[in-house]
């Protein structure tokens, strides 16, 4: 099975970066866009994982819970990865209480070590609105981007969960299953 954690993000952020979204997609750049019921935060990808293991990540799940507390995100900005000059992943950014995000995903990535899951080198949290497969119609895409960009409103929320993710790979794009959800108490 192929795993993630995920940050899951509320409807009203879903919906905002959605109204987004389809703004951008009146453009008809060829661009693979994120459903909006899979729009999340990735804490961490797993990849492929034996079923056997799931136990064991669960439990080191649960303590990372029990030591990261709740914080407060909000979406800001619309960026590209690698970057704007080569854009392949159109995403929307987070602002708030970036390092309590960070210290969510350094302690995931410390009690997932103690299984073998290698840490990761750095964590860039965002919204993935989609990937671009070419430059059709890039220009125009672009300038819808900077457009977006001066009207956006910055949409916070609560985060209070994490979750471990199924995704499933399909020809018309991936289903994402949640495994289990968990607090985040400390």
């Amino acid at each position: 099975m192929r795993l993630f954690i995920a940050i899951p993000v509320p409807e009203s952020v879903k919906d905002y970066a959605n109204g987004v979204r389809q703004r951008l997609q009146s453009t008809d750049a060829d661009v693979k866009w994120v459903e909006k019921e899979n729009m999340h935060l990735t804490v961490k990808f797993l990849g492929e994982v034996k079923e056997d293991q799931l136990s064991s990540i669960d439990k080191e799940l649960q303590k990372v819970g029990e030591c990261c507390p709740a914080f407060m995100l909000s979406l800001y900005g619309i960026g590209f990865f690698p970057n704007k000059n080569r854009p392949r992943v159109i995403w929307m950014g987070v602002r708030g209480e970036i390092d309590k995000a960070e210290f969510l995903a350094e302690r995931t990535d410390a009690y997932l070590a103690t299984l073998g899951f290698e840490e990761e080198r750095s964590h860039r949290f965002h919204l993935t609105l989609g990937r671009i497969r070419s430059d059709r119609n890039l220009k125009m895409f672009m300038h819808q981007v900077a457009l977006e960009k001066e009207q956006l409103k910055h949409h916070s929320f609560r985060v209070d969960k994490i979750y471990l993710m199924e995704s499933t790979l399909t020809a018309s794009g991936p289903i994402y299953k949640k495994i289990n959800s968990y607090a985040l108490l400390g």
